[in-house]
């Protein structure tokens, strides 16, 4: 008859007794179920998505054609940089009211750029300080022609105005947050997510921009997920706007249903861990 000893078990050996024996049945299977359960149940919860939480424009009716209306019009703000160039027949003449007149190098655009002070003024060659704050590039473009022609410096100037400083932010559930510029003026709310890298799937479809305004702040709420966005006064974004994207209730809810489970899967690993311990 032959005698188990540690020395003479292996796995092929029947002498050799499972750890898990020593545990008490009721132990063997509570323990590495709830463990199982546990694990099971934070993922299911992380997973559950519906498309009609997600999906953009759910509403849009294809082939339909709808109008577009009257583009928003981005107008000069406090604290805007703007590049102005004027352009003539005569170069010579249009020389004085460059800024880069004279300089022996080209210089960069923050050099060239005029600033919008608080007073809503910019500070323009010759003419003196000149009204910027609420018109369009074109509208103050056309301001300095006239003053020019009607001041008798140039019979045929052409004047170039375009924001050098359009930025913007977006906050919260989105592949890549912070800081973003632009060239240009047109700028449209999904252009802007695009560039932050699109929202995450846990991101709430209803997101807030935040925006300033005639020295006034003010936010409001955009659903992505209706097509009235493109009617929105949101949709066309403006320099300094903040887009928050703010965590899905899902998320939030899940969060807090995995922060509940966490003890007892710790608290049964631990039990478990002990009591292998000393059985092994």
């Amino acid at each position: 008859m032959t005698t188990c000893t540690q020395k003479n078990s292996s796995p092929s050996n029947p002498c050799l007794i499972h750890p898990m024996k020593y545990l008490h049945p009721f132990l063997r299977s509570t323990v590495w179920s709830r463990l199982l359960v546990g694990a099971v149940l934070v993922c299911v919860l992380s997973a559950c998505v519906k498309p009609e939480e997600v999906n953009y424009v759910q509403n849009l009716v294809l082939d339909q054609k709808s109008s577009i209306g009257k583009e928003y019009k981005i107008v000069i703000k406090k604290d805007d940089r703007l590049f102005i160039s004027v352009s003539s027949k005569n170069p010579t003449l249009a020389q004085m009211f460059n800024k880069d007149s004279g300089s022996v190098s080209s210089p960069r655009d923050d050099e060239r750029g005029y600033f919008v002070n608080t007073d809503g003024d910019i500070v323009f060659p010759v003419l003196g300080r000149i009204k910027a704050v609420g018109k369009t590039c074109t509208q103050l473009a056309n301001d300095i022609e006239n003053e020019i022609i009607r001041e008798g410096y140039i019979k045929d100037p052409a004047v170039s105005v375009r924001l050098m400083n359009f930025k913007f932010s977006v906050l919260g559930e989105v592949s890549k947050p912070g800081n973003y510029e632009i060239k240009g003026e047109r700028l449209t709310l999904l252009e802007a997510l695009s560039k932050a890298g699109d929202l995450n799937m846990d991101g709430n479809r209803d997101i807030y921009i935040i925006r300033e305004a005639g020295g006034e702040r003010i936010a409001s709420k955009v659903d992505l997920r209706n097509s009235d966005l493109f009617h929105s006064p949101y949709y066309y974004i403006q320099q300094n706007d903040v887009i928050y994207v703010t965590p899905s209730d899902r998320k939030v809810n899940t969060r807090s249903e995995q922060l509940q489970i966490y003890p007892y899967l710790i608290s049964g690993t631990s039990i478990a861990m002990v009591i292998l311990a000393f059985c092994i």
